[in-house]
């Protein structure tokens, strides 16, 4: 008879199990599908406010508010689980070690050199510890190549500066062929990375249209693997981000330490200084503006799971940035063929890459297929790629703002002559480091920031 009551019980036990899973989903997941259904922006208020009130310990806030807007227009709690925990889990450096039974010691060269070969790991998303770890190696790395290959560069626009302008244009220009040596490190590695871009991500399906084109890089998200060549792709390019955002801030801003005591009026003062720069860009508000978002959208791309949409944004951004420095060098060697033919193809590919495969393939494409990826997930989703949107559009909008100053630049090359570089010098510099108006450049940009 026992046996027979703990058979029944089991049978239950499993006929309960069973009508559970046959009556669907739960009211707190039909609660998280539900807000598919509506706007991003009703979801972000829902949740920042319940975020607050959580804190200040308020759990029925929306009791309180009148004409039934909690239960109508702010009923969506914050989800049970975390932002990380709606993602896979990816295998990390020391579950590797783990999983080979010893066969790799965690130090070891080889079982680094394993494990970076391996698709879908931690070092797929540049917010996790190994990632992290290998980002702070490969900046610091980038660095010291710079420190080793930008003075060699420097050199070389010394000797073509003083055979093309003259030695006393080579005295009063050191900050221009400072500046040269950046744009010769920025031409090959833009070159390098867009041919690995285009020889590696041509061939996938998200570039074509026949084949589904952007709305395959939302199709099994966020479960689709991330290969190898995708993986360093995304941490060179977040390192080289993150890299070229301190270079703009060192060339563009003074730090210096000074007495706390001022010797000229006798009051106290700030030990720290911050000045602008002699080899400040011109645009350096747009393009400080640009580094921010261009390093928010490759961190949260990545974490977020879409890097295949990131590596499309990578792709416009590199191919359009090699003319940009191929017309910065030709202008600083004053060759006029070159610089010509430089900034017309700088024209067309900006146009080609950043003004119509952006906004209208890239952009476009994310706003009609977002619903793919806003089917799989909860909450979290629909916030990150609300906020997404917002960044896409806002680099886009930059992208207009630099195309009217090439109009500008055009307009002053085709009808009065002047090469002048309106992203370096907004008043217009010319061959000899002298402004339109005879005050020296240095002069005229501190006059400008």
């Amino acid at each position: 008879q026992k046996a027979t009551r703990e058979g029944l019980r089991t049978t239950n036990s499993s006929t309960k199990v069973i009508h559970k899973a046959d009556r669907g989903p739960s009211v707190k997941h039909q609660k998280m599908a539900s807000t598919t259904d509506l706007s991003p922006v009703a979801v972000f208020l829902s949740i920042a406010l319940e975020s607050i009130f959580r804190f200040l310990c308020i759990p029925q806030w929306r009791d309180y508010l009148p004409f039934s807007a909690g239960s109508r227009w702010f009923s969506h709690a914050l989800p049970s689980t975390s932002f990380s925990e709606a993602f896979p889990i990816l295998t990390t450096y020391a579950d590797f070690i783990e999983q080979n039974n010893g066969l790799y010691s965690y130090w070891n060269f080889a079982s680094m050199a394993k494990f970076a070969k391996m698709p879908s790991t931690s070092l797929g998303v540049v917010t996790t510890n190994d990632s992290l770890v290998v980002l702070l190696f490969l900046v610091f790395f980038m660095r010291k190549v710079k420190g080793v290959l930008i003075p060699y560069f420097c050199s070389i626009g010394r000797k073509l500066g003083r055979s093309t302008h003259g030695i006393e244009w080579e005295r009063e220009n050191d900050e221009r062929i400072i500046k040269f040596g950046e744009y010769v490190f920025r031409f090959f590695f833009h070159s390098a990375v867009s041919v690995y871009g285009l020889w590696y991500f041509l061939g996938e399906p998200w570039w074509d249209p026949a084949q589904g084109g952007v709305k395959v890089t939302f199709a099994g998200h966020p479960d689709h693997a991330i290969d190898v060549g995708m993986i360093w792709y995304y941490l060179l390019q977040c390192a080289y981000n993150v890299e070229a955002m301190i270079s703009l801030i060192e060339l563009s801003v003074d730090f210096r330490m000074q007495g706390i005591y001022s010797s000229s009026n006798g009051k106290l003062q700030s030990s720290f200084k911050i000045a602008w720069s002699p080899t400040c860009r011109g645009d350096f508000s747009e393009m400080f503006v640009h580094h921010v978002i261009t390093n928010l959208l490759v961190i949260g791309s990545s974490h977020c799971r879409f890097t295949r949409i990131g590596s499309m944004v990578f792709m416009v951004h590199d191919v359009s940035d090699v003319p940009v420095d191929m017309s910065k060098l030709a202008n600083f060697m004053k060759w006029k063929t070159s610089t010509v033919v430089a900034f017309v193809a700088l024209l067309v590919t900006w146009v080609l890459t950043r003004l119509y495969i952006l906004p209208f393939v890239i952009v476009k494409g994310v706003f009609d297929h977002d619903h793919e990826v806003q089917s799989f997930h909860i909450i979290h989703h629909v916030m990150a790629l609300a906020i997404f949107k917002v960044l896409l559009i806002g680099i886009t909008i930059l992208h207009v703002f630099w195309f009217l100053i090439l109009i500008r630049i055009l307009y002053r090359l085709v009808m009065k002559g002047e090469r002048h570089d309106l992203s370096e010098h907004k008043q217009g510099e010319d061959q000899c480091g002298v402004t339109k108006n005879g005050r020296s450049a240095v002069a005229e940009k501190k006059k400008v920031m």
